[in-house]
């Protein structure tokens, strides 16, 4: 294939690099047979050494990430940990070795692949997340079954990592130093592995299909965190131009994490954290973080039947709470059938009785400082009201007074055309908006996120239009309304939101910094005259060329502005 060989992907983790491709390999040929019923036995205890290497590797893992860089991240390690003891996984594989009389590496297979389909058929990015989680957990009982191993150290000079894929155990090993780079054909910017490069500080570019295939040891390789892209076969001239970057990234960032995020003409904006895990806690406070913007409760449900107990749920958000006081978390309710959506009234009453059983649990919390509640996916303003009583309801069954008499304020994530083109009513019932531009920007073109090959911004001109209607409406009834997603997070967009009139994003904790550094680089008068202009595009290539010329240019330029 001719070079330069120029791949779009998925930025994971910001930032530039360039080095030689060091291709991961792609293991053995799996041999699936069946077996003697005499061999169970022996392969039985295969099986068994197999998972108990699997278990040290994982638990060596999450001892390295702890002494390298704290235990913010280390929990991540637990939800694999958790599977080496899951019964539905190895003891279904153990059962299949015996009941089929076949050899361990079919059983992994055959369990593994049942075990993902019904994840992998759902719409929640959230739960094909969990998928490829199996995905590690198989790849890693499979060569261990084999005894291949991957090398501890992969170059003595600077290089990039190119391969399917990389599982978080593998990544705490190999994204050390000296790799300064990271692209896999598959993964998403929410992964595990994603997250892990981004506290490692490599910069990496996730989901760039199977052309990552034709990328060969060697070849100079540009990894661009920025526009999500990655260049094969790079001239010196971009080397050069890379590098430059680099260094230019590093000075801005300079000084940042103690900063206000007030623009260049004096307007404060607050900048929160997107957290998943209990453990980004200190994470967030470390980089100054004002407060949890999303805090997503779905972890909770790993490895689980159903929701932890109303207690559980209690002290873990209550330490949440304590620990970010005196800003405030924004809780998110957890996700128990994969589509966020509340459909409050619609529920089972099984789902229903989980619902409440987390809304007391929160309830109970904000006693301890400030907290809100909102709802994913509300489509309807009956779904909203709906999920309002089910709150009252919550609160009425609580003994504790204070908690009973806590302030609460719910609002909604605005993510479906329906809640946007509605903002004005729901404004009406709801306490606050966060704007979710990742879900609202493939609902309003029609797009699926489950694929892949499908991929919509926040661009769009009909997607700015909800935008900025959702904050108009928001501003005329009074209530705070954030930016929540990847808009928030990408530079240039992000000079697009303020413009449009957001005075509060949430962004994941590594980008806090960086939003900060973006913000007191905008000219919100600048951004404002960009946004209401961009209200009359035509396109999202048309929203691109005026954010380059108008906002791109101020931010030194870090990222190439041709390539957003």
């Amino acid at each position: 294939m001719s070079r330069p060989l120029r791949l779009k992907g998925i930025g994971a983790s910001i930032g530039v690099a360039v080095a030689s491709a060091r291709a991961l390999p792609s293991g053995r040929p799996r041999v699936y047979a069946k077996i003697e019923n005499a061999a169970v036995a022996t392969e039985l205890r295969r099986f068994e050494k197999a998972v108990a290497k699997s278990r040290a590797e994982m638990e060596a893992a999450k001892q390295q990430l702890t002494l390298q860089h704290g235990s913010t991240y280390a929990p991540i390690f637990d939800v694999y940990l958790l599977m080496h003891e899951d019964a539905v996984l190895i003891d279904a594989i153990a059962e299949a070795i015996r009941n089929d009389a076949i050899n361990a590496e079919w059983a992994v297979a055959r369990v593994a692949e049942r075990l993902r389909a019904p994840l992998l058929r759902d719409t929640s990015s959230y739960f094909r997340e969990r998928a490829r989680d199996i995905a590690h957990v198989e790849e890693h009982l499979l060569r261990h079954l084999s005894g291949e191993h991957r090398t501890e150290r992969v170059s003595d000079e600077p290089v990039v990592l190119v391969g399917h894929d990389l599982s978080p155990a593998d990544a705490v090993r190999m994204l050390a130093p000296p790799t300064v780079g990271l692209v896999t054909e598959v993964g998403a910017g929410s992964s595990h592995t994603a997250i892990l490069a981004r506290t490692f500080g490599v910069p990496a570019v996730v989901g760039v299909g199977p052309l990552a295939r034709e990328i060969e040891d060697g070849e100079d390789v540009l990894v661009d965190g920025f526009a999500a892209e990655v260049t094969v076969g790079v001239s010196m001239e971009e080397r050069r131009e890379a590098e430059a970057r680099k260094g230019r990234f590093a000075a801005f960032l300079e000084g940042e994490r103690q900063s206000t995020a007030t623009t260049e003409d004096g307007f404060a904006v607050t900048v929160t954290a997107n957290v998943e895990l209990p453990t980004e806690i200190e994470a967030a406070l470390e980089s100054s973080a004002e407060g949890i913007g999303l805090y997503r409760t779905e972890f909770m449900c790993l490895e689980r039947q159903e929701p932890p107990s109303e207690d559980e749920q209690f002290e873990l958000y209550r330490a949440v709470v304590t620990a970010m006081a005196p800003n405030n978390v924004a809780f998110r309710t957890f996700d128990w059938r994969g589509d966020k959506r509340i459909r409050a009234d619609d529920l089972r009453e099984r789902e229903r009785d989980w619902l409440r059983t987390q809304i007391k649990a929160i309830l109970r919390a904000s006693s301890e400082g400030a907290v809100s509640l909102m709802f994913p996916m509300v489509a309807t303003v009956d779904e909203f009201l709906a999920a309002k009583a089910i709150v009252e309801e919550s609160r009425a069954a609580l003994v504790d007074q204070s908690a009973r008499a806590a302030v609460l304020p719910v609002g909604m994530m605005v993510e479906v055309p329906s809640a946007a083109l509605l903002a004005d009513r729901f404004a009406e019932h709801a306490d606050f908006f966060a704007v979710g531009t990742n879900d609202l920007a493939h609902y309003t073109m029609a797009l699926d996120r489950s694929d892949g090959g499908a991929s919509a911004t926040p661009l769009e001109p009909a997607v700015v239009r909800l935008i900025a209607g959702t904050v108009a409406a928001a501003q005329r009834a009074g209530i705070p309304c954030s930016l929540c997603g990847d808009m928030a997070a990408n530079p240039i967009e992000l000079g697009l939101g303020l413009g449009l009139g957001f005075r509060s994003v949430s962004v994941p904790v590594s980008v806090v910094p960086l939003a900060r550094a973006v913000i007191r680089s905008v000219d919100l008068k600048r951004a404002q005259s960009v946004a209401e202009e961009a209200l009359w595009c035509e396109s999202a290539d048309e929203v691109r060329k005026l954010l380059d010329e108008h906002l791109a240019k101020h931010l030194d330029p870090l990222w190439k502005a041709s390539d957003l």
